[in-house]
């Protein structure tokens, strides 16, 4: 009987063990499933499944809130790209914006012009109405206001400004007489827009100078270089002047705030030699900063790249002549973004284009004789592009500025 009693507790004890064994695994099992549920849940935004806990909620919102960001960061990187492409434009508008960026139009490498050119300002004679102009020699065209032209009208001794389709220009520098007094000029034969300081920069040749005069009267004209026989100018991209002496046969270059300057061109003497130049006028300075120099009387043009000791001839420089290999007295001179470089050849009466590493040029404009039909020309000098790709050309003796338009094939 003692025995049996004594069992029966082994056995009920047994039977208690194994029931709490057994609990402990069903709510083993049961943690297991909601941990995994929960992970799931967070897992999977759009589950419904255990896990409805104000924490698996908020995992929910999370993961919605990444998603709506995934998709949104898509939209943004295409966005991006248009944005970029557009900002590509403008900064390829600007670039086309320097004395280089208004030839940008040029997308081959034949590019032409109309034979006939139509007179944009003077060809009312020479004289010294606001309809005429007397001997002009350069010009200058704005790049954000293509309707007007500045020109050194030389032997009026003024700088004008002539509106698109207008009869009369405007006296904006000098006009006083022939002089040396501040507000007087002798013989301006090349001019400057300084948009950033609203004001001209003027090569005073009769009286050895260069003179800033500003547009908006508020100042006095101001000498910003004396002593210098000045045959052109140009400014670069960094507002550093450029201004070529035909005396000493060199070009030198004037950074801003700095009162000395520096040869970039030239230096050596009256020479022939590729590290010389004879009678320096024009003057073109590119995007990479190498200068263009009409090299008049060695009948050429040089370039001469940044901090080089000579240059290289890229237009005529076999004497002078007729022919295409040959210019007889170069003038105006600027330069595409294919480095095509634009002449005046003078005495010829016709404008050359070079293409880079040609052996002879081709005529664009001109060379039909000396005369004052639409196609002629006596002695042109000055040149210019607008941004559109017209071409305009000052016919010195003449007493006109003519535009030829660019032909859109």
């Amino acid at each position: 009987m003692r025995k049996s009693v004594i069992f029966s507790i082994i056995v009920a004890i047994l039977i208690i063990i194994a029931v709490a064994v057994a609990l402990t695994v069903v709510l083993t099992r049961r943690s297991s499933t909601i941990e995994k549920t929960t992970t799931t849940s967070t897992g999977s935004p759009g589950s419904t499944s255990i896990g409805t806990t104000t924490t698996s909620t908020t995992m929910l919102t999370t993961t919605t809130t990444l998603t709506s960001t995934t998709t949104t960061t898509t939209l943004t990187t295409t966005t991006t790209t248009t944005t970029s492409t557009i900002t590509t434009t403008i900064t390829s508008t600007t670039t086309t914006t320097t004395t280089t960026t208004k030839l940008m139009f040029i997308n081959n490498t034949n590019p032409k012009w109309t034979s006939e050119g139509y007179t944009f300002a003077g060809g009312n004679g020479y004289g010294q109405n606001l309809s005429q102009l007397y001997y002009p020699r350069s010009i200058f065209i704005v790049d954000n206001d293509p309707q007007s032209i500045y020109i050194a009208d030389t032997g009026n001794q003024r700088i004008v400004e002539w509106k698109y389709n207008a009869s009369n220009g405007q006296v904006v520098a000098g006009g006083n007489g022939r002089g040396n007094r501040i507000d007087q000029l002798s013989d301006p034969i090349d001019v400057f827009v300084d948009q950033k300081n609203d004001s001209l920069i003027i090569c005073d040749q009769g009286n050895r100078r260069v003179l800033r005069w500003f547009l908006q009267n508020h100042t006095d004209p101001q000498i910003i270089i004396s002593n210098i026989s000045c045959g052109g100018l140009t400014i670069d991209n960094n507002g550093d002047l450029y201004v070529s002496d035909y005396n000493k046969n060199e070009v030198r270059r004037w950074s801003i705030g700095d009162i000395n300057s520096t040869i970039v061109a030239g230096g050596n003497g009256k020479g022939q030699e590729l590290n010389q130049l004879n009678y320096p006028t024009r003057i073109f300075v590119n995007r990479d900063y190498s200068v263009y120099v009409s090299d008049a009387e060695n009948y050429r043009v040089m370039k001469w790249i940044k901090d080089a000791e000579e240059g290289i001839i890229v237009a005529g420089g076999r004497g002078g002549g007729t022919s295409l290999d040959k210019m007889y007295m170069t003038n105006g001179v600027i330069v595409d973004h294919l480095d095509n470089v634009y002449v005046s050849d003078m005495a010829n009466n016709r404008v050359i284009r070079w293409a880079k590493g040609s052996q002879e040029g081709s005529i664009i404009v001109g060379g039909n004789g000396s005369g004052n039909q639409s196609n002629q020309f006596i002695s042109p000098r000055g040149l210019s592009f607008d941004q559109q790709g017209n071409l305009f050309v000052v016919d010195m003796y003449n007493s006109r500025v003519q535009k030829f338009n660019i032909d859109i094939v």
